[in-house]
This record gives structure tokens, C-alpha cells and sequence, in this order.
């Protein structure tokens, strides 16, 4: 046998094992997390308990659920999650609408590539029934029969520790960074610029300060950064500025529940 076959025959095999790797990554059937966003947040723990007692009757391994804003608080959590998740083997996540009566089954890289495509996708009335006819379907089968008895929500995630900035500094004359742009007055010295993950950048550009937003839950803002005033057992929404300071990475955090908007809740920060 040539040598040119010997190599063709190595690549097939070596391509067939990624696609075979590939299709394990893609099964229903893995350790999996919901990803929710629900019609009545009041009955959340209710909800959850049937949601979590239909999948696991599915076959399917479902090990944690988070709601559908936490998972966009910030670029940290982003990668703290994820991370998380690798550590839990957990390789799918189950996004849950049911609002939209809509499933979507992806990897786990959704979380930090949000262009990913679903590998499976359910719409219409009855989803949990359609995706029961959709697993019916599927030639592989459940990996466990040890199953969470009860659904364990994901209450923090873990982030980098930092010091509290607890009264508003003076930022007159101050250049404040920020990644959008906003209608206010210009004399505070805002500066848009592009994100970096390292602050330094913006130090040796002369800003002291840059502007964030966090979005989440009550109960996780306050369990995950410590938000005094966050209410620990709510699941509302909440939006939250953040000034943090470019060289210590010390944060103060400014919040007004009645507020659902950036623009409006920075102007109300900087006027005050």
C-alpha cells in the first residue's frame, strides 16, 4: 500500500473521530443547563420544579438552571459561567422561553459566542411535548439514571474580588470612559471608547474612571458583587451602573429601581 494511501486513510480516521466528537458534544442526552425566561417570575420556584420533573422524565441530565439575564450581567460572568459549566461537564444548554413557547438546544460556547447556531430547535404550543416527539427521534439514549430531585438554580457565579467604592467621587474635570454613546451633558467628560479587558489602557489615557452597566436579577446581583440595598430573594430585573476606577479596579455601584434605561439612569448618576 503507497504511502499517499496510508496518509488519506489516517485523515479519514482522524475526521471521522471529530465528527463523531462533535455529534457526542451535540446529544440531548448530555449533562445539560436551562437557560429560563418565564411568563410569571412570582412562581418561579413552582414553575421550575415542573419544568425540571418533565426533562428529567425525557432522559435528559439536567444539573443547573440560571435565568436568561444573569447570563448576560457582565463579560466576567460570561466566562466565569462558562467555565463553570466545563468544570461540571455539563456540554448543552436547554433555553427555555416560555413566553415564546420556544427551545433551543445549544453548546455550551453559546454562552461566550452568542452568534452559535441551536443544534435543535422547537416552536409552537405544547414545546415540552414536541421536544419529547423530537428525543423520541434521537438514535442515542440517556446517559444516567441519577437525576437532581429538585432543580438547582444558580444563585452566584464567582468573580474576581474587589474593593468598594462607597460615596460617588468628585468627576469634575475627570475623563470617564464608557463603550457607548449617550446623550448628556459633555462637560462631564465622557469619553467613548472601545472595550478592553485590560483598564491600563484607559489609565495611560488619562481616564480614572470608566462606566458599565450590569444587568441581572436582584437576589444575583447582590449574592455575585455584593450590591447593598438588591433585595437577596428577589428575581426581578434590575439594571445596575457601575463606576469602577481604572488603575484599582474599585467599583461603586448606583442603581434606582424605577429607572430600565442606561441613558436615563447615567444621567440621573451624574446629576446627582
Amino acid at each position: 500500500m503507497s504511502i499517499k494511501n496510508n496518509i488519506k486513510k489516517l485523515l479519514m480516521s482522524f475526521f471521522t473521530l471529530i465528527t463523531i466528537g462533535l455529534y457526542g458534544q451535540q446529544s440531548p442526552y448530555n449533562k445539560t443547563a436551562v437557560v429560563f425566561s418565564l411568563l410569571d417570575k412570582t412562581k418561579e420556584k413552582n414553575t421550575l420544579t415542573k419544568i425540571h420533573k418533565n426533562l428529567i422524565s425525557l432522559g435528559l441530565d439536567v444539573v443547573n438552571y440560571v435565568d436568561v439575564v444573569n447570563i448576560k450581567t457582565s463579560t466576567e460572568v460570561k466566562q466565569n459561567l462558562f467555565e463553570y459549566f466545563k468544570n461540571r461537564e455539563i456540554t448543552n444548554i436547554l433555553f427555555y422561553n416560555e413566553i415564546k413557547q420556544d427551545i433551543g438546544l445549544f453548546t455550551t460556547n453559546y454562552i461566550i459566542n452568542e452568534k452559535e447556531a441551536p443544534f435543535k430547535s422547537i416552536k409552537g404550543d405544547s414545546v415540552l411535548l414536541r421536544l419529547k416527539e423530537e428525543l423520541l427521534k434521537t438514535p442515542t439514549k440517556q446517559k444516567t439514571f441519577l437525576y437532581s430531585p429538585k432543580p438547582e438554580v444558580i444563585k452566584k457565579v464567582k468573580v474576581k474580588p474587589f474593593n468598594k467604592i462607597l460615596l460617588k467621587p468628585d468627576l469634575k474635570n475627570q475623563k470617564i470612559g464608557t463603550t457607548k454613546t449617550y446623550e448628556v451633558d459633555q462637560k462631564l467628560g465622557l469619553v467613548r471608547v472601545d472595550k478592553k479587558e485590560d483598564y491600563r489602557f484607559y489609565y495611560s489615557n488619562g481616564m480614572n474612571y470608566f462606566i458599565s452597566f450590569y444587568i441581572g436579577t436582584e437576589s444575583f446581583l447582590n449574592k455575585t458583587y455584593g450590591i447593598v440595598g438588591l433585595e437577596e430573594n428577589s428575581n426581578k430585573e434590575m439594571l445596575v451602573l457601575v463606576l469602577e476606577h481604572t488603575a484599582t479596579r474599585n467599583k461603586l455601584f448606583y442603581f434606582n429601581k424605577k429607572i430600565k434605561t442606561e441613558a436615563e439612569l447615567l444621567k440621573e448618576f451624574l446629576s446627582n
